[in-house]
């Protein structure tokens, strides 16, 4: 088109010839000779509202506030296109619904690669905590404490210890079904009982034997069968961890550590008063010659190599296996006394090297890099007052 144009410009041939030898539209073509259509590109549908800049200054501003945690749904970014349109002078939006329509905001976000998505939950404690200073700070300290336990380059001697928590809900992601008609799921329950998993790994990818704790006053024989070998079984009131069960946890953890090598081991851990707060577990590590050193608060969900692939790949083998046996029982509940016959394999498929030694470079551990954190991981803290510049390790 741009080349009929130029040579039209020069007054060669006239447009009907123009537009056989060039293979366009005679009315196309002519409709740009005359200037009635500005430009050479595809133009077909009606005329942006606004120009390429006004368009990325908008695009630029919806992706900032969704990266900072205050993401628009698609209305809310069609009201804001009629304000901005009446901010420069453009009435072509509907005042009546005082937005702008449903396939203007699909034709913007498709020449801005944007799309609808489901939000995951951030606490402001969470937006907050991961503030850039105080999360250079905790790589500071770590790399001090590492240099002075000769340990930086040990991988068997980098420890990191957590609990999550698993129930009988197993439901998939996207299935195949027929368009336009409903689809469920059966599942055990409407919400299962959370049964606590605590687990515990190094950076070479050696895993202790896991500490399971079920909601109950008193445990029952029947509930251990098909166990991991080794692995202790407690319960609680709720189901949740308790300082004494972290206490025996943390007997069985220092005779598990290896004995060949005298240099000291650090154990990676989150604040939670089971912790930190429990005098008997610090003294029992301080005897054992390892170093507990405490993530800041709510940053652990990207700091903590658990959290960053341990858990994912437990919790997505539990699913997996979870749905054949809902399958295979026909929706009957497992209870306590199947639960292992569903987690074993879990945690035999989840607890390879590869899944431990991932989670610790993800987020920077081993090797320390604290670049492993991404940009966008400090982006929600910007709207946050937070102002904290260091943080006292534990």
């Amino acid at each position: 088109m741009e080349m009929a144009v130029q040579e039209f410009k020069r007054g060669v041939i006239g447009i009907r010839q123009l537009a056989r030898a060039w293979n366009v539209p005679k009315s196309t073509l002519q409709r740009r000779v005359r200037g009635i259509v500005s430009g050479t590109d595809h133009a077909s549908g009606r005329k942006c509202v606004f120009s390429q800049a006004e368009e990325k200054e908008l695009s630029s501003l919806l992706t900032t506030m969704a990266s900072r945690g205050f993401p628009l749904t698609g209305l809310k970014v069609r009201k804001l296109a009629y304000d901005y349109a009446q901010k420069q002078g453009k009435d072509r939006f509907s005042t009546e619904k005082g937005s702008a329509g449903y396939y203007s905001l699909k034709r913007f976000m498709q020449r801005h690669h944007l799309s609808l998505k489901t939000p995951e939950p951030l606490s402001v404690g969470r937006a907050s905590g991961m503030n850039r200073p105080v999360v250079s700070s905790w790589f500071d300290d770590l790399e001090k404490l590492l240099d002075e336990l000769q340990i930086r380059d040990a991988a068997a001697h980098i420890w990191n210890c957590d609990e999550t928590g698993l129930q009988e809900h197993f439901v998939q992601g996207r299935v195949v079904a027929e368009t336009g008609s409903p689809c469920c799921q059966i599942t055990c329950n409407e919400k299962g009982e959370t049964t606590t998993v605590l687990a515990c790994f190094n950076a070479y990818g050696d895993y202790c034997k896991p500490t399971i704790i079920f909601r109950a006053k008193r445990l029952k024989p029947e509930w251990v069968i098909g166990a991991p070998a080794g692995s202790q079984v407690k319960v609680s009131d709720n189901g949740w961890i308790t300082k004494e069960i972290f206490l025996e946890w943390a007997k069985a953890f220092v005779a598990f550590i290896p004995k060949t090598d005298n240099r000291p081991h650090l154990l990676l851990l989150d604040g939670h008063s089971t912790h930190i707060y429990n005098l008997e577990f610090l003294d029992l590590m301080k005897a054992n010659n390892v170093h507990p050193f405490v993530f800041p608060p709510h940053t652990t969900h990207w700091l903590q190599p658990a959290d960053k692939a341990l858990f994912r790949s437990l919790k997505a083998h539990w699913t997996n296996q979870g749905i054949v046996a809902v399958i295979r029982s026909g929706g009957k509940s497992l209870g306590k006394q199947g639960f292992f016959s569903i987690f074993t394999p879990a945690w035999t498929a989840a607890c390879v090297p590869e899944t431990a030694q991932a989670g610790f470079r993800g987020c920077g551990v081993f090797p320390v890099n604290r670049n492993a954190v991404p940009a966008s991981a400090y982006a929600p803290s910007e709207t946050s007052e937070r102002h904290e510049v260091g943080y006292l390790n534990q």
